[in-house]
């Protein structure tokens, strides 16, 4: 019989596997260090003349970095500036040419992530030779990574647009919409969070990764839902604390290596998660 997996198993298992291999925090480090240095992405406000709806959502799109919110292809953790952080002068874009970053930040989140979650493969699965394989295995991983978001993407889409557009015409439903809108994003947290896993350590095509995930959800769910609860608090608990840390004078480097270290573990310890119970 095997043993027991507990929560503490699979963190144990995760942050081994980033010690075993330092170099795998250089993806985070990497990117919060752009996040930091780099300017912002932001749309061009429309004139003032203007009052339709669509001059409303660009200039709520105003305020919105677009290398972080909108680049729902990242699956590397990050540290991302707060509203009090200094940064450089954003980089102000009109309507089209904020479509094309927006665009190609994800495809590039999309290439990065390929390669961070084929080489923390290698690292559970070690396969030779050692490079050829993770290129192999990043390219099939974006692969299916983009497959499985543009399917979630036609399914989510038309709702959210109606959502949208209803919330516009009655102001009063915005609550509503809003706590339903998150109440789905737990529940497909849960039931779809581990596609990219799936993914990652089964090779497993889009729809058959989602499919695997529900089925993985509908046998394990309260260990699923724990381990993500508890995933999710640490996470961002301690990004908290490391983005306050990096307001400090001298402390922006060390914030963003302790945010690596943190959220590069958990994402170990998510492969090892899945590995474990899918083996059951």
């Amino acid at each position: 019989m095997r043993q027991p997996f507990y929560v503490i198993d699979a963190l144990a298992a995760g942050y081994a596997t980033v010690h075993r291999q330092p170099f795998i925090l250089l993806f985070s480090i990497g990117l919060s260090a752009y996040l930091w240095l780099g300017s912002a992405i932001t749309l061009a406000l429309p004139s003032t003349s203007d009052q339709s709806i669509i001059a409303q959502w660009i200039g709520t799109l105003h305020a919105i970095d677009a290398r972080t919110l909108l680049v729902i292809t990242n699956l590397i953790p990050l540290l991302t500036p707060g509203a009090e952080a200094v940064t450089p002068p954003p980089l102000v874009l009109a309507t089209g040419q904020f479509g094309l970053a927006v665009i190609g930040l994800n495809a590039v989140a999309l290439a990065l992530s390929s390669v961070f979650l084929a080489s923390l493969r290698q690292l559970i699965r070690p396969e030779r030779p050692w490079l050829q394989t993770t290129l192999a295995h990043s390219v099939a991983i974006g692969i299916r990574l983009a497959g499985a978001v543009g399917i979630a993407l036609s399914i989510v889409a038309l709702p959210l647009v109606l959502s949208i557009v209803t919330v516009s015409i009655m102001p009063e439903t915005t609550l509503f919409f809003f706590i339903g809108w998150i109440a789905l994003s737990l529940i497909g947290l849960v039931i779809f969070g581990f596609t990219p896993e799936i993914i990652t350590l089964q090779r497993y095509g889009p729809l058959a990764a989602l499919q695997a995930s529900w089925h993985f959800a509908r046998r394990r769910w309260f260990p699923i839902a724990t381990f993500l609860a508890i995933c999710t608090v640490i996470e961002f608990g301690f990004a908290n604390l490391w983005r306050a840390l990096a307001m400090q004078p001298g402390w922006l480097a060390p914030a963003i290596v302790g945010n690596a270290y943190i959220g590069s573990g958990l994402r170990a310890a998510r492969l090892q998660f899945y590995q474990y119970y899918a083996k059951m």
